[in-house]
């Protein structure tokens, strides 16, 4: 018989430590730097919006809040360069918590091959088709990275059985 955790908190040993103040300034300082670069006195106030929310709650909810301000310092359309800068900053954020890892490089490595990836994948879907298709190819492409993601957490953490199932019951 196979031993479950239970409950429902499972300790992590992935993270190592709390990000140094110098790694959070540094990030927070080039989120808001791309923000200038691609909009300006706008951008900058923007910028430290995100950053601000950033340290305050979290990367998911400033990568969300972040592109919602694209959208609204470019009403009318980002040109391409503009918007790579501001991905760049946004992609520091998803990589500074990886310095807290016990493998930072290999991390940060995954991390920003699975940003390039689903990039590739949108802007594939947004040059070939219409904007509802490559909106659903996007949200698709998300999704299952996001699941493969789980899966590889389950596996990981020791959580999936080994033993396959009887779907006959004796």
């Amino acid at each position: 018989m196979t031993d479950y955790p239970t409950g429902s908190y499972v300790e992590s040993t992935f993270l190592t430590e709390r990000p140094s103040p110098w790694s959070t300034a540094l990030g927070a300082v080039a989120l808001v730097a791309t923000f200038g670069a691609a909009a300006g006195p706008p951008g900058v106030g923007a910028g430290v919006a995100t950053a601000l929310l950033w340290y305050g709650f979290g990367t998911p909810y400033a990568v969300a809040v972040g592109h919602v301000l694209l959208l609204a310092l470019f009403p009318d359309g980002i040109d391409p360069i503009s918007f790579v800068i501001v991905e760049a900053g946004l992609v520091t954020l998803l990589v500074v918590p990886v310095l807290r890892t016990r493998a930072p490089l290999r991390t940060a490595a995954g991390t920003l091959l699975a940003v390039a990836g689903l990039g590739a994948v949108s802007w594939l879907a947004v040059v070939s088709l219409s904007l509802w298709q490559a909106a659903g190819i996007t949200a698709g492409a998300v999704a299952l990275a996001s699941y493969g993601a789980y899966r590889y957490g389950l596996v990981a953490l020791g959580l999936v059985d080994d033993e396959p199932s009887s779907t006959t019951d004796e």
